[in-house]
Parts: C-alpha cells; structure tokens; sequence
C-alpha cells in the first residue's frame, strides 16, 4: 500500500540533499542514500538551549534553573523576549534525513507566539499552552523534516514575550511520508490562468490554433520592465522532486529566471524554437511542497519567451548522498623517505605522502584514492580519475597501483622547482592511466593530470583527472556562508558569473563550471581552487553537487559541451592516439580564495604567458572613441570625421589620453565607407594626432548563399566550402545569427593573411576581433590533426599573430575565457549598451573576474562608455567608474553632435582623478562574493600605500552603504581621510564609513589612512 504525505500542524520541508548530475558525470561509483528506515525505532537526539555551540541574540541568556523545576543540566534560556530574542541551535545532527518529532522543553506565563525557522527555511508561528508558573516545565511536540548531518533550529521571540527554553528533543516519526498513489500522475498549470500574479508588461495573448497553445492563450510580451508569472496555487500530494516542464515560445537567447517558494533562483537559458508560432518545451527540476506552492519565471532584466504551461510529474530521483565519507583507508606505516628540497615524499607500507610547506597529498596504493590536506586538515577526499574509453573506466578499477620512489623527477618551469610524482594503475585488459602530480617547492598549489597508454590506439572525449563521490568529499573547514563559483565558457548572450549556494543538488547540469571553479566560505574567505591551466586540446567542465556546506559530488573533465554554455550542438571532439593526456590542473587552498583566483591566473600565465606588446604599440591602458555604441548600423565617414575632430578638440588635450595616445575605432559597418573614404579617414585620425583601430570577426559568416566567394581567395574558395560542418557533412547551426567559419580551412587562412595585411597597410593600429566563440565550436574540421574545438582555435588564433606581427594592439571581443594567450585585452563582458541595468551586468563580470587583469590579460576591457545611454548624469558616471575600476579599455562610444552626450563627455572624460585610476589598468578586487547572479557594490584597490573604494548603488532610489573598511582590506583604518575623486574634496572620519547614494550614483574614493605614531 502506497503512503502520503499527511498534511501536520506543524511540516517544515526542507530539501533534501541530492545528486541529479548529467550522464557524463560520474563513472562507476556507487550511489546508497541514508534513508528514514535506517534509524533505529525510538532513538532519540537531545540538545541543550543553553549549549555554547548555540547562537543567542537580544535579551537571550543563560540562566539558572532552580532545582525543583527539573530542567536538563540545570541550565536554561531566560529573558527570551522583545529586543530582536532568539536562540539558533547550530549543531543538530541526525543520522539520516527525514520527518522527526521534536519535543520542546519550556517554562512561560505569556500567550505571545513564538517563531521557528529550520534550516533557514520558512518560519512558522506557534503558540505554546502556558505551564502551570515559571518553576514548572511543559513540554511541546512539533513535527520537522530534517536532512542527515548537521542542521539549524531557530527559535525567535516574534516581536513578543517569549518562553524560558530548556532543550529540544528528536526521535523519528512514524509517519515519513513517501509517494503519491500515483506517481506518473502529472498537475498542469496554465500561464495565463487568473489565478497567477503577472507583473511589468506580461499580459494574457491570444494563440494561434496551428501554434497549439492549450487552451488557446499564452503570456505574451514577457520582458523588460520587471516582467514576471507567479503561478500562485501549484498543488501537489506530496512533498519531493519534481520534473517540471515548461511549454513556450521563444526567438531569445536571454536566460530567465526561476523562483520556487521564495526561494534562492535559478537561471535558465531556453533554447529557441522555430519561430515565435511554435511550441517549444523545457524540463527542469523543482523540489515542492505537499499542498499549494508558488513558481515564478522573470525576465532577469532581459526579453523573455512567451509562456503557456507547466507541467509536473514525480521524478524517479528523489535525492541521494553517496553512502561512504571517502575513505581512503590506512596507508599504513612509513618505510622510506626522501627530501627534494623543502618537498618530503615518504613511502608508507600501503601508500605515499608527499608535503611541502603548504599541503600534503596522500595517495593509497591499495585503494587507488588519495586525499589533499592543507594546514593538517583534509579539504578532499576519496579522490580518483575516470575516462570514457569503449568503456567506463575509473583507476579504482584497477587492481595494481603502483608508486616508485626512483622513479620521481626533478622539474623545473615557470611555475618553480619541483618534483613529478606518477601513480600507475594497471590491469589486464585495460589500458594503464598514470595519475601525475606536479608538486612545487615554493607554491601553495600543486598540478595534477592524466594519461592513458596502450599498445594501439584509442580514443576518448572525457577525460577527469579529479573525480570526488563521497558524502563531505570536499570540506573545506568553515561553514558560514558556502559558495561555488560558476564561470561562464565565454562573454556571450549577457553570460553572467554565479556564486553559488553548496547547498545545490537540484538541475546540477544548469551550473557546470567552464575552466574553474573556487569552492569558498564567503565569510572567512577560506577557499579551494581548481581549473585548467591548459587549453590546447580540452574545453574543460567542473561538475558538483553538495548538501551540508560541503561537497558530495566533484567532476574535473576535459569534454565539456553544451548548447546553453559553450554553444555546441556537437559532443566534444574525440581525440586519439596510443597515449591520451588530460588538461592539466591547478589545485589550491586559500585563505582568502581572491588571493586563489588571482593565483590561478597567473598560474595559467605561468604556462601560456600574455601577448607581448610589440615595438609599436603604446604600452599601458587604451584610452580612445569605438563606433558601435555611438552609431551602430549608421557608421558613415562624416561621422568618423566629427568624433575625430571632437575629440581633437574637447578631450585628448584636457586629460582623457594615455600619454599623448589615442585611439579612434571603427566597429562593424565600416565596410560601408568606400575604400578611399578608409584611407582619406585615416589620415585625418592621424592628423589629428590620434590612432586609427578597426574590427573584423574573421570566424563568422552572416549571409546564407552558400556561394558567396570568400573575400582573399581569388575566386577559389565560396562560403559553402568554409563553414563548419558536422561528420556528416551537414552545416552547424547558426550562433548568434551567423555561421561558424572552419578557422583550419585554406580559404579561411586566405582570408585572414589577406584582410588584416589590408588593414596594416591602411595604418590601422588597433583591432577589435570578435564572435571568436564561433572558432571553438566542435565539428568536422578540414585539418585533419584537428579533432577539437579548442586545437581549431588556437589554429586560427595563432595565424592572426603571425599575420599582424606585433603591429596593432589585439582586443578580443565575444570570446572564451581560455586560451588567452592571443590577444592584450578581452572583454569582461559584452553589449554594455550604457544603462544602468547593463552597467550591473558588466560589474558582475568584474565581481568575479577581476583576476584575469594584468594575469591572463594585460587588460581586462568593460566594454565601451556610453553615456548618454544611461538616461542621467549620475548613471553616465557610474559607467564611467564602472570602466575606470576594471582594469580597462577606457573607449567612449557616444555620438559626438547629440548635445547631451557632448555634455557628458565634457563634464565626465575630464576628470584628472578619475582617468588616473583608470589609467593605472589595475583592475579592483570585489569586497564581497555572495552576489549570487548579481554584481557586488564595493570595490577595493590597493595600489602602493594608498586605497580606492568604488561604491555603487544600482538601484533608482537613494541609498547608504555602511562600510567596514577592515573588511574591504584596509587595516589600521581607525582614522583616515576620505577623498573623492570626482569632486576632489576630502574629509577626516573613524570607524564605520557610511556613503550616501543618489538614485543610480556611484562614488570613486581614495582613502588615507594615517601612519601609526603620526599627528592627524
């Protein structure tokens, strides 16, 4: 007989911890979940109020307990009331998740309700019956659904009078709940049903019949304007996981948002249908409630799809933990060992250890697994390597493990001197697979890899050097705010980075991180960095899943793919040959893991150093004036001619120049000036003592006649003939409205040596490349050594060097993080059209990938300044502080003869103060990393002995940031002066530093602080 849910006074739900990972993401590893029926019947757990692992706030304390009154300890919770009382019990462990009775242990004579919150859920009010006096213990029993390990019961006092608290009791209630009596059954809900919320311009539309909308309605004209559907009465019979599938239109490729129960969002991006008159559908996952819930989709500030359903069904996978903790097991004792400067490798009876002054990697001969401790504490564990060969296959599977202390080699490269380590793993029947450990004297990381060898060729697209399946796999020892960073594969489609929760176990696939990742307490800052640090072959994937402020599940592969992400409709290419080799990558523990992300670019430095500067090209920040915001489509040698002239005029002599040099750029449509209009506008540039700069986006192709001759190639080669296929011969679909160009192909070739020749020999000095995304799709390349997205890019990447010889400055527009080693700059972001909205997009990008700066990149480029975009004079400026502080391509891209944008570039691209911070290229750090999707709003640069501060206020209403300069890494501030740069005004403070915002405004500010001993 089936069992429900039954509906109780009092249910918290929580989520429960799960693992829902793509196919590719876990090879052979054993899933077991701790269930309610594991528990023994009737055991109990007890906890104290008063316990010093508890968190008491407002009037909360620990009292005496007179004798007579019998309370556990003698000890309890008193003066619980008014003042913002509570009391959060922070270490309730229980063994496995499910529905728990819990008895609460009290004294009161008031009828003021109380409020408890589990796991920082949703609070319930209870009101407790009055005990007999304030000498006599009641107790109260509450039903609450908790998760296996540790969780949080909070009691607060409700604004009211509150109870004297004792202690709580659990034991495992006999009713757990479990499926619906049918559990295919679907609920569907209709968009435009009136009993949702919708919000901005979303309206009920009609349908029409061939589209097949049900019931012949939709939500329309869904984005923009804060456009939102809250479908209000979603109900369920019984609590779990459910898949949801969503029925819509769409020609967008903006992400949207997803609310469930107020809960954290999640962003999805759908892929495009046919056209806005036919159905599309996409699954994703939801956890609900038993009886009603809310769900809500919002534009995330861009254009939205048209809705017309949701549909939910009860998923099969109702969350499981890994059921071992990732025990390596006892390496035994120690039998030899050997110093390599400060590096130590012992040989233990069943293992190896090796440590230097930062970590220690411990590797089980026996088992196959290793361990990573940092500071004597193990952050991971149970750790193997996987590959997709013909087969599944993990280095657990193999019966041999082998470690030869002769066999270890001194090495010594840019990242230091240091040691190779090699653990080989055979088995008949198999190919063998070296783990190899790259351990440096002097750095607090080490690099770790894979190889497979066999007598003939094989093959592989997935190859993991790190693979994690244990239950607090990764731990990494402080638990207040747990994050996972997620980086986007490139710049494209308003891509924004994401600081994660831990706690994620649901659409696990959706938050797959390109290259990187950092695995940080936000509060302490303690991270753990990992990613690739070469990108010759890989596009590299980090898979996760965690419950509990810890990891359960950790993926690091080369072979990542995704239509949504990296834009392929193609698996990663396959690569062969009788030795396979994985990325290489980068594992560090931080203290503060800014210091990890920073050290992980330059690690990649390390291996793949930045572009040069050649003898021409001015060194430092490019200060100057691109086409595209100012005049798009429009662009016309008149216009050239007046910005030249403009700035000759207003900007380059009053302190927006770079030493003298300045840089005037032509964007896309420049090719509608005639090819003397090119020449004749180029000398007047230069006449007007300025640089002339050009784009081109040599890997794209926006017509569909497939018989158009490719510019270059003297008739020899047509469109038809360049674009990427698949094996089957079949064109790749279009990405962002243009065809992926073969970068090995000889007509591509043709046209690179051809065109940007043209462009030397024109003077041009500058060069926006752009949609290079397109270079690194996967496909059938004509270069038959090419089997990867990444190898076709570095092709065509490396020729466009070789063609410009260290003669024009290289900005990559929409592009992927890595490789990075082709170009002076890179967009943090794209199409920042100088709103304020885009103005925040552009800043979460620097929130979390200010590291690139002067790393990977010489420059990390916010996208161009235009300001008379942004609707006000205070949001034209915080375009222009958002640019300064990135590190930065410092390009205006207004219209010279619109008034207002004359104003604004007078008033803001003059400012002496403000340009010299930008023009340091010094890109500032964030103060804060829990941002989620959003852009964090103070900013931090250290730049000798003096401090920048960038605060921002995103919103249309005033605002006032309290800020802790401790916090934002500013020591021994107890006195200081506050200097801001644009009104180059200045005051003395101490202690908390509060700045006042206006609607849209930001402030640029120097802070001094006083040298110790000194007078004020």
């Amino acid at each position: 007989m089936s069992r429900r849910f039954i509906c109780c006074a009092v249910t918290i739900v929580l989520a429960m911890a799960s693992v829902l990972f793509q196919a590719q993401a876990f090879a052979k590893a054993p899933t077991l979940t701790p269930s309610a029926e594991t528990v023994e019947a009737g055991e109990s757990y007890m906890y104290e109020a008063e316990s010093p692992d508890n968190t008491l706030t407002g009037n909360s304390a620990v009292r005496d307990c007179k004798p007579e009154t019998g309370c556990s300890g003698g000890k309890k919770i008193g003066d619980f009331g008014k003042n913002g009382s509570s009391v959060q019990f922070n270490q309730v462990n229980v063994p496995a998740s499910g529905i728990y009775k819990m008895k609460l242990s009290y004294i009161t004579q008031n009828h003021d309700p109380i409020r408890l919150t589990v796991n920082g859920g949703e609070p319930e009010i209870f009101t407790l019956p009055t005990t007999a006096n304030w000498d006599t213990l009641g107790t109260y029993e509450m039903e609450v659904l908790l998760t296996a390990g540790s969780n949080t019961i909070k009691f607060d006092d409700n604004g009211g009078w509150g109870p004297d608290l004792d202690k709580i009791e659990f034991v495992l209630s006999d009713n757990q709940g479990d499926i619906p009596d049918n559990p295919g059954e679907s609920y569907m809900y209709e968009a435009e049903s009136p009993d949702n919320t919708l919000t901005g311009n979303s309206a009920v539309r009609d349908c029409k019949p061939e589209t097949g909308c049900s019931g012949g309605k939709k939500i329309g004209d869904f984005g923009k304007n804060g456009s939102s559907v809250q479908f209000n009465q979603v109900n369920v019979p019984a609590s779990g996981i459910y898949k949801m599938k969503l029925s819509y239109i769409t020609q967008n490729n903006d992400p949207i948002r997803l609310t469930v129960n107020g809960g954290e969002p999640e962003i999805f991006t759908l892929p495009t249908t046919a056209n806005w008159d036919t159905l599309g559908t996409y699954e994703m996952e939801v956890s609900l409630t038993a009886g009603s819930n809310t769900i809500k989709f919002d534009d995330n500030g861009g254009w939205g799809p048209d809705l017309d359903k949701i549909e939910l069904v009860f998923s099969d996978n109702q969350g499981e933990i890994p059921d071992n903790g990732g025990e390596i097991g006892d390496i035994g004792a120690p039998v030899s060992s050997k110093k390599f400067g400060p590096i130590l490798v012992t040989q233990h009876k069943n293992g190896v250890t090796i440590t230097n002054a930062a970590y220690k990697v411990i590797y089980n001969t026996n088992t196959g697994l290793a361990a990573y401790e940092w500071n004597g504490k193990v952050v991971a564990t149970g750790i193997y390597s996987s590959a997709e060969l013909d087969q599944s296959v993990s280095s657990t599977d193999y019966s041999e493990h082998s470690f030869s202390m002769s066999c270890i080699e001194k090495i010594k490269d840019n990242h230091g001197k240091g040691i190779k380590v090699v653990f080989d793993n055979k088995q008949a029947g198999l190919p063998s697979m070296k783990q190899i450990y790259h351990i440096y004297e002097r750095q607090p990381y080490f690099v770790t890899s894979q190889e497979i060898q066999s007598e003939t060729p094989i093959s592989t697209n997935n190859m993991a050097p790190i693979v994690i399946h244990a239950k607090g796999g990764v731990d990494i020892g402080s638990y207040a705010d747990n994050r996972v960073l997620v980086v986007p594969y490139d710049n494209d489609m308003w891509s924004r980075y994401q600081s994660r929760t831990i706690n994620t176990f649901l659409n696990t696939s959706s938050y797959i991180s390109s290259e990187l990742t950092a695995i940080y307490d936000n509060e302490s800052r303690n991270g753990l960095l990992i990613g690739s640090i070469t990108h010759d072959t890989w596009k590299t994937g980090i898979s996760w899943s965690g419950s509990d402020d810890r990891l359960n599940q950790l993926k690091v592969f080369g072979g990542f793919t995704s239509t949504k992400v990296t834009h392929d409709t193609l698996p990663h290419g396959t690569i062969t040959g009788a030795k396979l080799t994985s990325p290489q990558i980068f594992v560090g523990y931080y203290d503060d893991y800014r210091d990890g992300l920073e050290g992980f670019g330059q690690a990649n430095a390390a291996v793949a150093p930045p572009l040069d500067f050649g003898r021409n090209i001015p060194k430092g920040v490019p200060v100057g004036w691109n086409s595209w915001g100012a005049y798009g489509g429009t662009l016309s040698y008149d216009k050239v001619v007046d910005v030249s002239n403009f700035f000759k005029a207003n900007l380059q002599n009053n302190s927006f120049t770079n030493k003298g040099n300045i840089y005037i750029n032509l964007d896309s449509y420049w090719d509608w000036l005639t090819p003397q209009q090119l020449q004749d506008v180029v000398s007047i540039i230069r006449k007007n003592g300025q640089k002339p700069g050009i784009y081109d986006g040599p890997f794209v192709y926006w017509g569909d006649n497939m018989n158009q001759v490719v510019p270059g190639t003297d008739g020899q080669y047509t469109y038809g003939d360049i674009v990427l296929r698949d094996d089957d011969g079949h064109i790749l679909p279009k990405v962002d409205g243009g065809y992926a160009i073969d970068p090995t192909h000889p007509g591509t070739k043709q046209y690179i040596r051809q065109h940007y020749k043209y462009f030397l020999d024109l003077g041009f000095e500058y060069i926006k490349i752009d949609f290079l995304t397109h270079a690194s799709l996967e496909g059938k390349h004509y270069d038959p050594n090419v089997k990867t997205g990444i190898q076709a890019y570095n092709q065509g990447l490396a020729l466009i060097n070789e063609v410009l010889d260290g003669k024009m400055f290289i900005s990559e527009s929409i592009s992927p993080l890595f490789p990075s080693q082709y170009a002076h700059s890179r967009r943090i972001s794209c199409d920042i059209d100088g709103s304020l909205g885009s103005t925040e997009f552009q800043l979460n990008n620097l929130t979390y990938g200010w590291w690139q700066n002067g790393t990977i990149y010489p420059y990390t480029d916010p996208d161009y300044m235009t300001l008379a975009k942004g609707g006000s004079m205070a949001a034209a400026q915080t375009r222009v502080n958002a640019a300064a502080i990135s590190g930065t391509v410092f390009l205006n891209s207004d219209d010279v003869n619109d008034p207002t944008a004359q104003q604004y570039m007078k008033t803001l691209l003059t400012n002496p103060q403000v340009n010299a911070v930008a023009l340091k290229g010094k890109a500032f750090r964030p103060v804060e990393g829990n941002t989620g999707t959003a852009a964090a709003d103070l900013f931090i640069l250290q730049d000798k002995h003096d401090y920048y501060l960038a605060v921002f206020n995103y919103s249309t209403n005033p605002a006032t940031k309290t800020i802790d300069l401790s916090r934002a890494g500013i020591t021994g501030a107890a006195a200081y002066t506050v200097t801001d740069l644009w009104t180059n005004t200045s005051y003395k403070n101490e202690g908390l530093l509060a700045v006042n915002l206006d609607g849209a405004q930001s402030k640029l500010l120097k802070i001094t602080v006083k040298p110790h001993g000194g007078k004020g």
